[in-house]
């Protein structure tokens, strides 16, 4: 009889230090998940915030990735992490110019250097000049400066195409606001 109690007993006491392990165990794992969600909460909170303060400021932040060749044969890109430069540009930079009937060379200019690559690339395009030789890329820095030249020339015609690009940019910006 004293041994069927003992047995019990010790049964008993397995069971409970069994119990106690999963409770250990259940409470660390709501700690943990409480911890993640708080965490992910706070960034979602300061990532807003950010958002509403560069939103106030009329500023949109741009990240440009300069590449660097290693294997120039292979013409093969390679980023390293001191490649990756944060600009902050003020949203107005990306508005239509108001341009009266006479093109502003000056202004033209400085909308044609501040441009984004596709739209560098597709004014160069829609003026008939290559953004492709060879079956590779040219330089937006080559593009940049044949539209200047073009300019030069074409005044009113470099307007109408920057004019239509640049509408497209401050569009897609407007929208990214709402």
């Amino acid at each position: 009889m004293k041994q069927s109690a003992l047995a019990t007993r010790a049964i008993y006491m397995e069971r409970q230090k069994m119990q106690s392990i999963q409770y250990f165990l259940t409470m660390t794992i709501v700690v943990l998940c409480a911890t993640i969600m708080i965490t992910i909460a706070l960034d979602f909170s300061i990532g807003l915030t950010q958002l509403w303060n560069n939103v106030a400021k009329n500023k949109v932040e741009v990240q440009q990735v300069y590449p660097q060749l290693e294997n120039v044969s292979r013409q093969q890109l390679l980023l390293t992490a001191t490649d990756v430069k944060t600009v902050s540009i003020p949203a107005a930079d990306f508005a239509v110019p108001l341009i009266a009937h006479h093109a502003d060379i000056e202004s033209l200019e400085l909308l044609i250097q501040k441009l984004p690559q596709s739209r560098v690339r597709t004014a160069a395009r829609r003026l008939g000049i290559k953004d492709k030789v060879d079956g590779s890329y040219q330089k937006v820095g080559i593009l940049r400066e044949q539209l200047s030249t073009k300019l030069k020339s074409q005044p009113s015609e470099v307007e109408r195409v920057l004019d239509q690009v640049t509408l497209k940019t401050s569009t897609s910006k407007q929208e990214e606001f709402c």
